[in-house]
């Protein structure tokens, strides 16, 4: 069904988003007396949408929601193979271990086959028709939760360390002018929360690069002035509990340097050298996201033990068969939900640290 000027309304919807959003920054920082120069003008520009003709908006949502349907079918389908191949190795190894046990002594034993030729063409044609219909979701998924993220008024990544800083500063003019009592506690967690979702917008950021293809630079570097942003605003955020109005005005001059200094893609300078520690602080990985996808992963690998060992397979193989099911399972899930970089570095601090990660989200 066709739907005029849809384009033009989407467009039109995520601008007035993103300047409701930056209204309600401009009046928090108001709120919160900050008198320094802000260049609004900037960080308006990076909601600033391109301007070119429908037919190549149309051809880059479909070139992004076709490569994405395309990965996310390669690697079902990896996995379904990896999978399928486990379960037909050890359907082989019981039938071999039957026909041995059946055989007379001294005679060979004779294999049945497990699948019939119109059989193996039924698996083939289903799992086909899986992940042609998976194929066919993810792509719409993909256009659908661009149409959503857009009306928003948030759509690319690289807008996420600009979003998060102005989402903080309403709630950080909330908690200075919060009276006492429950109010006080929930904005004071509102606060902790969106300074939360900042920092790990900022450490995410600057260990890709800010999204610069081909980033020649120091990465290291860069990295770990991330992590002095982060450490700079945990140590701040421990005053909010001492002194909760001067710290709340403090953090709001801090996250609108950040939120300007990315804008102007001053990635490697987001707060001044006198604002950050000495030293850049123990590397904090974001657990909230990688609990699910490997919650997720073990529920399948618990599922497939089950079935496995009520079907008769030995301990051994029906444990070997989990293991894979869980590292493929956290592998999907962790592309699927865009936190593969999150679960490795997971991986990575705790075979560091032996005994887990060395800490979770602020």
């Amino acid at each position: 069904m066709a739907r005029p000027n849809y384009r033009d309304r989407l467009r039109s919807r995520y601008t007035t988003a993103a300047e409701e959003r930056i209204e309600k920054a401009q009046a928090a920082a108001a709120e919160l007396g900050h008198i320094e120069p802000v260049p609004w003008e900037d960080i308006r520009a990076v909601y600033t949408r391109p301007e070119r003709a429908p037919w190549e908006s149309y051809k880059a949502a479909a070139r992004e929601a076709t490569h994405h349907a395309f990965a996310v079918v390669f690697l079902l389908g990896m996995a379904g193979m990896f999978l399928l191949a486990l379960i037909m190795g050890n359907m082989k190894q019981q039938a071999a271990d039957e026909a041995r046990k059946a055989a007379p002594a001294g005679a060979t034993p004779v294999v049945k086959e497990i699948l019939t030729r119109k059989e193996e063409m039924g698996i083939l044609a289903i799992c086909g028709g899986f992940l042609f219909l998976t194929f066919v979701n993810s792509a719409y998924g993909n256009v659908s939760t661009r149409r959503k993220r857009l009306a928003e008024g948030y759509l690319r990544d690289g807008e996420q360390v600009v979003t998060e800083a102005l989402a903080a500063l309403p709630a950080l003019a909330g908690v200075a002018s919060a009276p006492v009592g429950r109010k006080r506690a929930e904005a004071l967690t509102d606060v902790h929360t969106k300074i939360s979702s900042l920092m790990t917008a900022v450490t995410a950021s600057t260990e890709m690069a800010a999204g610069i293809t081909g980033y020649a630079g120091d990465r290291p570097r860069l990295k770990e002035h991330g992590q002095k942003v982060r450490t700079a605003f945990a140590d701040r955020l421990s005053g909010l509990v001492e002194d909760r109005e001067g710290t709340a005005r403090q953090l709001g001059g801090m996250v609108l340097t950040v939120a300007g200094r990315h804008a102007r893609a001053s990635y490697g300078t987001l707060l001044d050298a006198g604002d950050l520690p000495v030293e850049p602080g123990p590397e904090v990985a974001d657990l909230r996201g990688v609990r699910k996808v490997l919650g997720g992963a073990a529920v399948a690998a618990l599922v497939v033990l089950a079935v496995a060992m009520y079907s008769g397979a030995d301990l051994a193989a029906s444990v070997g068969l989990s293991l894979g099911v869980f590292v493929v399972a956290a592998f999907i899930g962790a592309v699927f939900t865009g936190r593969l970089h999150e679960v490795a570095r997971a991986f990575s601090l705790f075979n560091r640290h032996g005994g887990g990660p060395s800490g979770g989200a602020v």
